[in-house]
């Protein structure tokens, strides 16, 4: 069995785990503290990232498979932002960018 099978679930985990820090920056009711918070911005960039990898690779209809499923996952398990959930979303990102298979661009 091949890793690279499980790479894309690994996409899926990363924006899930940095949705809510990512969606928070899109809010109205979002203190100014917590939308400039270094830690925000480290979970939008790997939210933003995981959203273009989902695409790069794995092509259209399986990249908004797993752009759709990141959000409802992160949005239904309602996951708080502290630090060890962002930095668990970063591993899944970098352990997705293991796991990938190579692409020419």
């Amino acid at each position: 069995m091949q890793l690279q099978m499980f790479a894309p679930f690994f996409l899926v985990l990363a924006i899930a785990l940095s949705w809510q820090r990512l969606s928070s920056i899109f809010r109205s009711e979002t203190q100014i503290a917590v939308a400039t918070a270094p830690l925000t911005m480290i979970a939008s960039a790997v939210g933003l990232s995981a959203l273009g990898l989902a695409f790069a690779c794995n092509g259209p209809w399986f990249g908004m498979l797993i752009a759709a499923l990141g959000p409802l996952l992160g949005r239904a398990a309602q996951i708080p932002a502290p630090p060890l959930v962002v930095w668990l979303a970063t591993l899944s990102l970098a352990a997705y960018l293991q796991l990938a298979p190579t692409t020419l661009f």
